[in-house]
């Protein structure tokens, strides 16, 4: 997933980079720290291949699916 995939694909999920770390979180990883997300998304970092299987996969998901999984994540 490039940069721009990856920023496209956040904004597509209602996501903010910061509401990823959490998500990412909550799904048991380590939260990554928000400079990490951030190069991912300016592409001075590449995408680790699971995250983008995991949005790519959220995506794939009925609406009131993903909202459920993402609903924590996204209100703070």
């Amino acid at each position: 997933m490039t940069d721009t995939e990856f920023t496209e694909t956040l904004a597509r999920l209602g996501l903010s980079q910061a509401a990823l770390a959490r998500l990412l979180d909550e799904l048991g990883e380590r939260q990554p720290a928000s400079t990490t997300v951030w190069r991912w998304a300016d592409g001075r970092s590449r995408v680790p291949i699971g995250i983008g299987a995991l949005l790519r996969l959220l995506e794939s998901l009925p609406a009131d699916l993903r909202s459920d999984l993402t609903r924590k994540a996204t209100r703070q």
